[in-house]
This record gives structure tokens, sequence and C-alpha cells, in this order.
């Protein structure tokens, strides 16, 4: 009997993942990925991540909280940095929840599993199937994207937002006017949630028009181009007005005090001494940049450098990163498409903004997708195909699967540390007031370097100020007109000299100790000033 000829498999010689190939070209893909993510996230976060950190949350408690609030009492209000998206969205979902904490980590977990879901069907769009599988599956495992699904933040719903303007503007080989109005009405939102989304009105022109993802004549593309900008400007307008009318700009902010500490403070001074003292000397961009513009300059391209090892280190590993420089030089030498080109363009113009400002993981998360196309360009390296494992997979199969393991390790050896390192010892004085205090005080003033104790008592947060002398303090007490102030290990931290309050055997007259915890230190005292003599 003649031998039947082998047939040829017909998976792709570089095809990461030969064996779940049903599951990998599925129209749900996807959707199950970010829904498993959603529910599993979900479950941790409820379980674990039962107080807000001292780190970014801070912001949530400080400056989000407030504003829903006030929000929900039916005003806007305008606030310094961002836009008012994010407070209008917490909102919303507060009305399900009852609880504005809560309510922000289910925001920042719908976000991250709609993030998921847009940079799985971009990877597919523009590369293949199995490298959006590892892409995704990559971006889900990562620790900072862990860390940021659970965190109360703006970090994930701006990501959602921006990487949802790219998958519109990506989603179809030729211009349609819809996916380009809903590319630029996603960017819109995302400014007005981050003002660091006004990228989006340089890097996306420059994608249409210098890539030419389309493939249009330059008349065509300079007529996509303003119908973007157009639609992006419209969508920010009414913000824009009301600014205008209530504070007389219509790009109102002040995030140059940010670039500015970047520029003249990090590392020279503390964080409070700049905010305290040193933020007042600034009072435009114009006047940061003048400032001392060779060192403006000179600070921009250092952090090309920096940021850049910070992005490949921090953010992505080191075990992933090497893979992405390799797929820099094979992109290089295998010229991308324009679309690919067009994504690279947006992404590396996003990475030219952070550059004005200090690092944060959180900042890049937008870029993940982008290293992560890089690295698996390497990973699906043609060449690679020729060393196999039992005929199914190659050694690119196999180092992604390593390199799933290896991050998915690393972000739960980071985050099962991290979830549940906010301050627990506020929610036991919490409870001790609510069970203990029968006069209530809703909207009296406490003073707190942190503001998680004003928000479990319902009360308004006055900033421990930035003083030396006890004396100098009950001044400050005296002139807010303070009703408690909460001294933990935090205010000891920035406030040393205040250190003896830790111990409430040491109060002085005016400050009489209700409730405090051990370990870690904290006292919750009644102010007690008297009559003014």
């Amino acid at each position: 009997m003649a031998k039947q000829p082998k047939q040829q498999s017909s998976i792709p010689q570089t095809s990461l993942f030969p064996f779940f190939q049903g599951f990998v070209h599925h129209a749900k893909t996807g959707i199950w990925l970010a829904g498993v993510y959603f529910v599993l996230m979900l479950f941790i976060s409820l379980k674990y991540h039962i107080i807000g950190d001292y780190g970014v949350e801070t912001d949530f408690y400080w400056s989000y909280v407030p504003q829903a609030k006030h929000i929900l009492q039916g005003t806007l209000p305008i606030e310094d940095f961002h836009g008012p998206i994010y407070p209008i969205v917490l909102s919303l979902i507060a009305r399900v929840t009852s609880d504005l904490f809560h309510a922000g980590m289910i925001l920042s977990l719908l976000s991250a599993s709609a993030t998921l879901l847009f940079i799985f069907r971009i990877l597919k769009k523009l590369f293949r199937a199995d490298m959006a599988l590892v892409g995704t599956i990559l971006v889900a495992a990562n620790t900072t994207f862990v860390q940021y699904s659970y965190t109360a933040g703006t970090d994930m719903l701006f990501n959602a937002l921006v990487t949802g303007s790219m998958f519109f503007l990506l989603k179809n080989d030729e211009r349609t006017w819809l996916n380009v109005a809903l590319s630029a009405l996603f960017a819109g939102i995302g400014y007005l949630t981050r003002y660091n989304g006004v990228f989006a009105l340089l890097a996306v022109p420059a994608a249409i028009l210098l890539a030419n993802i389309y493939q249009l004549s330059w008349r065509e593309r300079v007529r996509t181009s303003a119908f973007f900008v157009g639609i992006f400007l419209l969508v920010i307008a009414p913000w824009g007005i009301y600014c205008f009318i209530e504070k007389g700009s219509f790009f109102y902010n002040k995030n140059y005090l940010n670039i500015a500490y970047e520029m003249f403070a990090k590392g020279k001074m503390g964080w409070d001494q700049y905010w305290s003292i040193e933020s007042q000397k600034f009072t435009s961009l114009r006047q940061v940049i003048f400032a001392d513009s060779g060192l403006f300059i000179a600070t921009v391209f250092r952090n090309i450098f920096e940021h850049g090892v910070d992005d490949l280190g921090k953010l992505l590993g080191w075990q992933v990163g090497i893979f992405s420089l390799a797929g820099i030089a094979l992109f290089v030498k295998e010229r991308p498409t324009a679309r690919v080109l067009g994504y690279f363009v947006i992404s590396v113009l996003f990475f030219g903004v952070l550059l004005l400002v200090f690092y944060g993981e959180r900042f890049s998360m937008f870029l993940l997708p982008f290293y992560l196309a890089l690295a698996l360009k390497a990973l699906t390296w043609h060449k690679l195909a020729h060393y196999r494992f039992w005929n199914l997979i190659h050694i690119g199969g196999v180092a992604a699967i390593v390199l799933i393991m290896w991050t998915a390790y690393n972000a739960y050896q980071f985050n099962s540390l991290t979830i549940d390192s906010g301050p627990k010892e506020v929610i036991g004085i919490a409870r001790w007031f609510e069970q203990n205090v029968s006069q209530k005080e809703p909207g009296a003033i406490i003073i707190t370097r942190k503001p998680h104790i004003a928000y479990y008592l319902n009360m308004k947060m006055e900033l421990f100020p930035y003083v030396t002398t006890y004396e100098e303090l009950i001044a400050k007490m005296r002139e807010v007109n303070a009703s408690y102030l909460y001294f933990g290990l935090m205010e000891a931290g920035m406030r040393p000299q205040f250190r003896q309050l830790l111990d409430p055997r040491n109060a002085p007259s005016e400050l009489r100790p209700l409730t405090y915890t051990v370990s870690p230190p904290a006292v919750l005292y009644k102010v007690e000033l008297g009559a003014k003599q």
C-alpha cells in the first residue's frame, strides 16, 4: 500500500499557539477575556481592597469624592488639574453602589475590561489573532495594569477612552466618517478626563497625514484630520466655554505646576515644601518654560532616555522589554504597514507628552500594547519557526508562555502586598466613632495629612499645615475652625516635629484624645481651643 503524503498544516509556521486556533480566532475571544478579567478582579478587589492606599488613591478621597458629592448636589466644580468626566461618571455609579469608594473601584474594573477588549481588537486588526491573544493576556497580567484595575482613580478610565479612540481610528482599512467621529469623541472625553489627552490633537492628524493610515490623497488626508480635530473641539467646547466664563480661560488648568515640579523641584526639595511654598511662584506654562529654557529642554531630552528605560524595566519588565528592543530592529528591517506605522506614531507622540512630567508607570499604561507589539514581532520572527518542540510549537511560542507566567507571577507578588496596603486603622477609628459618638458632625473640619479619615467620618478635610511649631499649628486650627485632628504614621512622617502626638498620653491641653490604635499608631483628637484670649 502506497504511503500517503504528509499533509501540510494550515496553521502558519510562526503561529504562537497552533493548538488553540479555535479559541484564538473566535469572534468573541476578546469579550471572553474582558469578561473573565472583570469577574476575577471584582472578586479579588471587593475581598481585599477595603480602603484606598496612601498613594494615588489620596487624590480620589481628596479631590474626586468632594467633586462627585457636589455633582450629586447639583453643582459642577472646576478642578485645577483635570476635567469633569471622572467625577461625573463616579457620581452616576455611586447612585447604584451608594458608596463612592466602591463606585471608584467598579469604574476602574469596568474600564480595565473595556481596555482589554479594545487592545485585543487593535492587535488582531493590525497583526494577527495569536499575537492579539498573547498581547492582551500580557497586558492583563501586567503588574501596573492589575494594580490600577482595582485602584480608584482616573488612570484606567483614561486608558480605556484613549485606547477606544485608537480602536475606532484603526478599525477599518478604509476611512469611514463614523469611525473617525467616534475616535474623536472618545479622545475628547479622554481629554475631559485627564488633560494629557490633548496629545490626540497632534498624534491622530500626524498618523493620518504622515503614515497615511487610510491610503488617501493629501487633500483627503487634510480633510480627515480637520474633521477629527473639529469633532474633538466640539466635544470639549461646552466645558471649555464653562471654564472661560468661570475662570477666564478655555483651556483652564494648572498642570504647569506638575511640569514645574519635574523641572525645578524633583530631587531638590520635599513634595510638601514644593506644593506649600515653591509652587506659588509659577502662574503659567509659559513662565515655567522660560524660567530656565535651557534646563527645560535638557530635562525633556534626559527624560527620553530615563522614561524609556523605566517603561521597559518598571512598566513592562525587562523579561519582556528585551524582546521589545529586538522588535524595534525587526520593524526597521521589515517596514511596517501604514496602519501599524500610524499606531506607532500615535504611541511615540503620547510618550513625548509624558516627557514633561515626573515618571510614573501608571501614566504609561496606554503604551503597554505598543511595547508588546514590538515584543511579539520578535517572538513571531519567521526564523524562530525552524526551532520547534513536538512539531507543534516553536521557540517563540514557548517564550510567550514563559513570559506570561513570569509576568503574572511578578504581578501576584507585588499586588498581593499592595492591594490591602491602605490605612486599615482609619476603618477601625471610623467604626469606633460611629458607635460611640452620639453627636455626629457631618461637614465638621478635621486636620489631617491624608484625606481618608475625613471621608469615613463624613467630615471636611483641612490639610495639616506646613508649620514648624505647635503654636503655629494651634493658630492654624483656630483660623480654619477645626473640630478634630487626626495623627498617624503619615502625619508623623511628613511633620516629624509633632511626632509626640502619636502617643495620646502626650496630648496637650488643646487636644483631647477620643480613640487610638496601637499597631500602627494613630490618634483621633477632639480640638478644644476655647474662646480666643
